[in-house]
């Protein structure tokens, strides 16, 4: 029996009008993330798709007791759920990591702000399968701009080390997607201001102690606006980014694979028959090294829904 499990995005009790992320395992739950004021649900379906049972309800609040948005979730093998986003804290918002056990039951919360004033919020979030938590995306630190901020916590929920990534442009860097592979490696990858003062894909490996190995930044011809979205890696250690690349009103999709060592082996663009606004969002790779890319794209004077390989 195949579960489902679907990451919505509510806001106000009100459901936006994308599911922000579809992710299947193997296993017999639904779980559904909401905002302000976090809340997990668990349901358990039956053969027939049609009966579904609540099997939990796990809400969070923070400190500020204002917003709290969940931005992703994983799953690990023994049914502990992981919930990451962003939390107002005293001030600012804050990283907020919250560990479930498979009952719902809240075993620990983490919170990470650099210092009181600064402003947080984390975008992914991935486990290993000794149980250790990683997490990223922006902090603006002691400076103006934002930088990546990226997380290790052990499987108690003890952090382990932090790492950042100020891009060339020394201006907003924000980080969007994260992957851990079986060696614990760790690959983030997200929008950075370069030369100029539109963003560049930069996608960074580090290693399980947290030194990074190597960053691959991509520039469309012409120094255009380019933002990657999401990220996978295969067995043998390649990377695969997808995103958005152009110019306001002509935009595309733009995958790139880089191989271990970061170095780029191909990119591959997807330009729709509507010729105007096309971009990517998410992305998954098989173990034959098949790529899969979603998103949205202009049709015939309407955007569509579409799937490429």
């Amino acid at each position: 029996m195949k579960t489902i499990y679907i990451l919505l995005l509510f806001f106000c009790n009100s459901l936006q009008a994308q599911a922000a992320k579809l992710n299947i395992r193997m296993i017999s739950r639904i779980l559904v993330i909401s905002a302000i004021a976090l809340t997990l649900l668990a349901f358990e379906h039956q053969p027939s798709f049609s009966q579904v049972t609540q099997q939990w309800v796990a809400r969070y609040t923070g400190p500020g007791d204002a917003v709290d948005y969940a931005n992703s979730l994983a799953v690990d093998g023994s049914g502990n759920v992981y919930v990451t986003g962003y939390s107002i804290g005293n001030v600012q918002p804050d990283y907020a990591t919250v560990k479930y056990n498979s009952s719902g039951v809240q075993q620990w919360v983490e919170r990470y702000s650099e210092f009181e004033y600064s402003a947080e919020a984390a975008t992914s979030l991935a486990v290993d399968g000794s149980g250790n938590v990683y997490v990223t995306g922006e902090s603006n630190g002691s400076g103006s701009s934002f930088d990546y901020a990226t997380i290790k916590y052990n499987s108690s929920g003890i952090q382990q080390w932090v790492v950042k990534y100020n891009g060339p442009g020394n201006s907003d860097d924000r980080a969007i997607s994260l992957a851990v592979d079986g060696t614990g490696n760790v690959y983030v990858t997200g929008k950075s201001t370069g030369s100029g003062t539109s963003f560049d894909y930069a996608t960074v490996k580090y290693n399980s102690s947290g030194v990074q190995q190597w960053v691959a930044r991509y520039n469309r011809v012409g120094n255009s606006d380019d933002r990657t979205y999401s990220l996978a890696v295969d067995g043998s250690g390649n990377v695969y980014v997808t995103g958005v690349t152009g110019y306001s009103g002509n935009r595309d999709y733009a995958t790139i694979k880089y191989n271990s060592a970061g170095v780029q082996q191909w990119v591959a663009r997807y330009n729709g028959p509507g010729n105007s606004w096309d971009e990517a969002n998410s992305l998954a790779v098989d173990g034959s090294g098949n790529v899969y890319v979603t998103g949205y794209s202009t049709g015939s004077g309407t955007s569509n829904v579409i799937m490429q390989q």
